[in-house]
């Protein structure tokens, strides 16, 4: 177990399945059987010197049932795949390959840990245990794996990291004591112990001290390589009290400087808050093939922690304006001295010290952050904005989360969102609602011109207009005259006008959104909330709501009527209880009554604020939600396929020989994903030869799959109806 100086475990890795895991991971191969081998693969495969000799269905095609001696042969190898299946690709060679499959299943655990470290479970030995011992401080799934291998492995694991453990500082180490007091929290402290006394003298105590921070600052061990220097803070030169606005206190006078050095040091501690428990995701979910995975961004988002009790103690008596002031001043500084990592501190430290001033300058730099690759900060100052909660911080992180267009960081800002809201009793989009800006409507707005004055309203497409001091309703107020002593008056409701503009935009495209999501919200959001709301109020009463029952189908359609009560498809008077939940209705539920409802919406002339009744639709037939897949049509122009293939219909190409795209894919809600079928096919790149194609299939299958089975498994009629229907309007509006 020694190498000269250096502990080194020995342990040779081995299988260890728990019962039914292996036959339960080999089922997996049905997923993967795709039906399109052909009499050459075995020929490429017995020929190929590596995985990424072969496409990616030869590849599925030879861990799930291809010739065993070539598939052995090349698992070393790198998977180098952008294929979906790949916890399926993982799952099967390991069921089927065993200590063969270590290195594969080690690689792609390493590559993502969130979704396929539950690859590396059955396995036991050094190597693994390495792996997931860097994985207990991750947000997502990664963290559940590395507890369940730890647990299920605790005699192996001690022994293979208190080499590291005992050894020199660094991420080793640091890995190794994690997993270790991971080990002594969950009763494994006596395994520990015995493992570390056949690794020599002295190096029991050694893991004592250091699963022991407090043990360890007050042991003196006799090996310099085992001693642990105290962590020294140094504070920049743009910190010290002198080259930053003094602190005044609330009772009056100022913070001392030797008291504001301690604040400041006292702020370097400033840390997110421990990983929010319990840790994400489910090896073997019940009524499922597939492991439940969360990735961290969208796992549960720590806040910043409580303050340091020095720094909590000296804020106590300072004035909170003073005290944001001089945090916006830290702020500042480290953004001249070009944001250095190590004084990072400073944006959480904005938790504690800020106002909503602070809030306002913080969140444009967020917004920034991630396109100059500072994902770290950008990170930090979400949570910094979740913290904090105060609705002028909450309306910077919903603007922040509606101008992204995906990726983690819109998931880390919807979940710190949702957090926030589930805080306050509110949905997301209870809390929009509630934090929509008015811009000064609901408590009125005059116009002081000096000698006189206007009245602002707006009409019920939110343009604003004045009324003079006689009653009479201008389309603008005149523009300033001579006497006026107050001509920004009229800017100030040239900038209003703007500035409505901008916001009822942004309020009917959220509208539409939670239209094709299916948002509902409680009934009496709709009296108390929405219509009373200078802006939103506007908006919701020229739409046509819905009452939803418990599995979110439509049960009635309600228009607002003019007195702001509910009005049925009869016109008649409709009750509904303040629980019920109500939804904007999409036209496609409405089935038959589309028809009549076009016609109310007519007579009333009720302009609607975006397409909602008169919104193009595809309604199935009850065959066609019955069928499996839709017959193609065309020919539809190659130049507009390739341009929704760049957007935001994914192709296939990345499979294929030159790249080249026969089928686009689409997702749809509840993990389901619309296939488009091509005929000849398209490149982005430029190099296709005809002018025309033929969409020859439209099918639905898995998100999860690679949707090469020539098979066709799902009805249509599974699918979320009005997510489909948009697509295939998008669809047939190629041909138009």
């Amino acid at each position: 177990m020694a190498a000269g100086n250096e502990l080194v475990c020995d342990d040779a890795t081995v299988m260890a399945w728990t019962d039914g895991e292996r036959e339960l991971w080999a089922s997996r191969a049905a997923a993967l059987d795709h039906g399109r081998e052909e009499a050459d693969w075995v020929t490429a495969a017995t020929g190929a010197d590596r995985l990424s000799d072969l496409s990616s269905a030869q590849v599925a095609w030879l861990f799930a049932k291809g010739p065993e001696a070539s598939a052995r042969a090349l698992l070393a190898t790198p998977l180098l795949l952008r294929a979906r299946q790949r916890i399926d690709l993982g799952r099967v060679a390991v069921a089927r390959f065993e200590l063969d499959a270590l290195k594969l299943a080690l690689q792609e655990a390493g590559e993502s840990a969130d979704r396929l470290g539950v690859l590396v479970l059955p396995f036991r030995g050094p190597e693994p245990a390495a792996l997931v011992a860097g994985w207990l401080r991750h947000l997502g799934s990664a963290r559940q794996w590395a507890r369940l291998w730890l647990d299920r492995h605790p005699s192996a694991a001690a022994r293979a990291l208190s080499p590291a453990a005992a050894g020199w500082p660094g991420k080793p180490r640091q890995n190794a004591e994690d997993a270790l007091r991971h080990l002594a929290a969950t009763g494994h402290g006596p395994i520990i112990f015995q493992t570390a006394d056949r690794y020599g003298p002295g190096v029991r105590a050694v893991l004592e001290a250091r699963l022991d921070p407090a043990a360890e600052q007050a042991m003196s061990l006799p090996l310099p390589a085992l001693t642990v220097p105290a962590r020294t803070v140094k504070t920049p030169a743009w910190a010290h009290p002198d080259r930053l606005p003094e602190i005044r206190a609330a009772g009056g006078g100022t913070m001392p400087p030797d008291e504001v050095r301690r604040l400041v040091e006292a702020l370097t501690r400033t840390r997110l808050a421990d990983l929010p428990e319990p840790a994400p995701g489910d090896p073997a979910p019940a009524g499922s093939g597939l492991p439940l995975v969360v990735e961290s961004s969208a796992a549960v988002q720590p806040l910043v922690a409580a303050p340091d009790p020095e720094a909590e103690k000296l804020m106590a008596g300072c004035d909170p304006v003073s005290l944001a002031e001089f945090g916006r001043a830290l702020l500042d500084a480290w953004l001249t001295d070009d944001l250095p990592a190590a004084q990072a501190w400073v944006v959480l430290a904005q938790a504690h010290l800020g106002d909503d001033a602070t809030m306002d300058r913080l969140a444009p730099l967020v917004r920034s952050w991630p396109a100059k690759s500072r994902w770290l900060r950008a990170i930090d100052g979400l949570a910094v904005l979740a913290t904090v909660a105060s609705d002028v911080s909450l309306r910077h992180l919903l603007a922040i989360e509606e101008n992204m267009v995906g990726g983690s960081m819109n998931d880390r800002a919807l979940v710190y969102l949702t957090q926030a809201a589930a805080g306050r009793g509110l949905t997301l989009e209870q809390l929009a609602d509630r934090l929509a800006i008015t811009h000064g409507l609901d408590a009125g707005i005059t116009l002081d011109y000096g000698p006189r004055q206007f009245t602002v309203g707006t009409d019920d497409h939110l343009d604003p207009y004045a009324v003079d001091a006689a009653g009479r309703r201008l389309a603008r107020p005149p523009k300033p005259g001579v006497k006026d002593t107050n001509p920004a008056a009229y800017r100030e409701f040239l900038q209003l006008k703007k500035d409505l503009r901008a916001t009822a935009a942004a309020q009917i495209a959220r509208f539409e959104r939670e239209m094709l999501a299916h948002r509902l919200r409680p009934g009496r959001d709709l009296p108390d909330v929405l219509l009373p709301h200078p802006i939103l109020g506007p908006i919701a009463r020229r739409l046509l709501w819905g009452e939803y029952d418990t599995e979110n189908r439509l049960v009635q359609a309600l228009r607002i009527a003019e007195d702001g009560s509910f009005a049925d498809l009869d016109d008649a008077h409709a009750t509904v209880d303040g629980g019920t939940p109500l939804g904007i209705v999409h036209p496609v539920e409405l089935g038959d009554d589309l028809a009549e409802w076009a016609q109310i919406f007519t007579d009333y002339e009720i302009l609607q604020p975006f397409p909602q009744i008169h919104r193009p639709v595809v309604t199935l037939t009850a065959a066609e939600r019955a069928a499996t897949s839709l017959p193609g049509f065309g020919p539809a122009p190659t130049e507009r396929l390739v341009r929704m293939q760049g957007d935001r219909w994914p192709g296939n190409g990345f499979h294929n020989p030159g790249h080249l795209h026969t089928q686009l894919s689409h997702p749809l809600p509840g993990g389901l994903t619309l296939l488009v079928e091509l005929d000849p096919g398209v490149t982005n790149g430029g190099y296709n030869t005809v002018d025309e194609q033929q969409i020859t299939e439209i099918w639905i299958d898995h998100t999860w799959s690679d949707h090469w089975q020539r098979a066709r498994r799902t009805p249509l009629g599974v699918a979320d109806q009005a997510a489909l229907s948009e697509l295939l309007v998008e669809l047939r509006g190629l041909t138009s």
